[in-house]
């Protein structure tokens, strides 16, 4: 058996212990370790094998999954996010669950294990199954808290819309095996011209698992019910959901528009184009009218992933200003690496916050908690695009490749939508600046100071020096 199967391997055996720990004797403090453990080990093992790509020794693929230096910088980065919001997970627990705590990272896991068998997934049947195993999960984690009154309807909503997206992506998956007699990615890939993809039908096998993809990504016009998640679920559920869950769909429709030469068919070309440009601007507008910085969070998520979408035309494009047709993958991963590290930093703040997450709670934290408010601020203007941070420098990668392969046309809605993300994120910085009455608040221990200086040292620093960051992607990727 292959060492690449090593970090699921090891998130199995987590999985089983955390169970007998659950069923023989509950202990919130051994769940929390055991979590933690399966965790760094799997982290460990994935960062070992990333070491082994540089020569060459990392490809490897059998009937249902291919591994990849890009799969394990993929899995790495997901496994990273899981381990800093599984830092901050106990003392949240605590604070908020008064029983059961121990499920929580048993559904994380889950969730874990599921995310990760989607980014290495090769074939229909794989990707199916780990994503029923993740979203499964994702019902249990939004609906599991018993002191938030709207959690449990969030976790039914979720379920409901779920099931709805997932029989959409297996009609899909079902019309494809009909034409194409194989659920293989690399099938598609090798056998296209022989398998008629301008026919009706093949069309709509494509579109119906794009449609599935477009929910759990959240973009327009399958995003109604992101908000009301955000906002009903646990704060650690909604970091996962927003983080894990989307980087690995957005993997999955990267594999299938980068493999199956989506680029050839126009019907599905033209969707996704309008789909990038409603999602960025329907995005923005929509988080300009609220007033809860999770529903802010929700719906600007919506705009960053039609950002991304922008860069799946270039796959496959014949122009290349800069002569270096790995580019667009090094403009995505960057991109997604920056957003996400960005988002997991914004959630793990709010975790750290004891009050509503309504913009007049935050009103004056500058004077009554200057670290948080600043590290909060900083995380804003990375997802704003401001220069000297992570997420400037994502766009810069951005729109770098869309004018290097000539693909113009969306960036004039790219600057309309980031200057209107950029009065939202202000505000949010204004709000906290304001003047207000003296607050009493609890004093931060060592390990929120810690981590608070973290994320405003990471958002800063990968924003001010980008070359070593840039260097492992181009690395990677070439």
């Amino acid at each position: 058996m292959s060492l690449h199967y090593l970090p699921a391997i090891t998130l199995n055996i987590a999985i089983l212990v955390l169970l007998l720990v659950i069923a023989l004797k509950r202990s919130h403090q051994l769940a929390f370790y055991i979590t933690g453990a399966g965790l760094f080990i799997a982290c460990f093992s994935q960062c070992s094998l990333l070491r082994a790509s540089h020569l060459s020794e990392l490809h490897f693929s059998d009937e249902l999954f291919s591994f990849s230096s890009m799969s394990v910088v993929l899995s790495v980065l997901l496994l990273g996010i899981l381990i800093f919001i599984w830092l901050q997970l106990h003392t949240w627990l605590e604070k908020h669950e008064a029983n059961h705590k121990e499920e929580f990272y048993l559904l994380l896991l889950l969730a874990g294990l599921g995310a990760l068998g989607m980014i290495v997934s090769e074939h229909f049947a794989s990707f199916f199954l780990s994503l029923e195993l993740m979203s499964l999960s994702f019902v249990g984690l939004i609906a599991y808290s018993q002191s938030q009154p709207n959690s449990q309807e969030a976790g039914i909503k979720y379920l409901i819309l779920s099931a709805v997206a997932s029989a959409f992506m297996l009609m899909g998956i079902a019309i494809i095996y009909l034409q194409t007699g194989s659920l293989s990615f690399q099938y598609l890939a090798e056998n296209l011209n022989n398998t008629t993809p301008s026919s009706m039908l093949f069309t709509i096998g494509l579109i119906f698992i794009l449609i599935g993809l477009l929910f759990k990504l959240s973009l327009v016009p399958c995003h109604l019910w992101v908000a009301d998640i955000f906002e009903g679920a646990p704060l650690p559920s909604t970091a996962l959901l927003s983080t894990v869950s989307k980087l690995a769909s957005f993997v999955v429709l990267w594999k299938l528009f980068h493999l199956g030469n989506w680029q050839e068919n126009q019907v599905v070309l033209t969707l996704i184009g309008m789909v990038a440009v409603a999602s960025m601007l329907i995005g923005n507008l929509l988080a300009l009218l609220q007033n809860s910085i999770l529903r802010i969070l929700a719906f600007s998520s919506i705009s960053h992933f039609g950002y991304l979408l922008i860069l799946l035309f270039l796959f496959n494009h014949n122009a290349d200003l800069l002569d270096n047709p790995t580019f667009p993958l090094e403009a995505l991963l960057f991109y997604l690496s920056a957003y996400l590290i960005t988002l997991t930093g914004a959630f793990s703040i709010l975790m750290k916050l004891e009050e509503e997450k309504s913009l007049e709670a935050l009103t004056g934290l500058f004077w009554s908690k200057p670290l948080h408010a600043a590290s909060l601020s900083i995380v804003m203007l990375s997802l704003a695009g401001i220069p000297l941070t992570l997420g400037f420098m994502g766009k810069f990668y951005l729109v770098t490749a869309s004018i290097s392969y000539q693909v113009i046309w969306p960036l004039p809605f790219l600057v309309i939508a980031s200057v209107i993300g950029l009065f939202f994120y202000l505000r949010v910085i204004m709000v906290m600046l304001s003047s207000t009455q003296t607050r009493h608040s609890s004093p931060s221990t060592a390990g929120e100071v810690a981590s608070l200086w973290f994320i405003i040292l990471l958002v800063m620093s990968l924003g001010t020096f980008p070359a070593l960051f840039a260097d492992t992607i181009k690395s990677v990727v070439g």
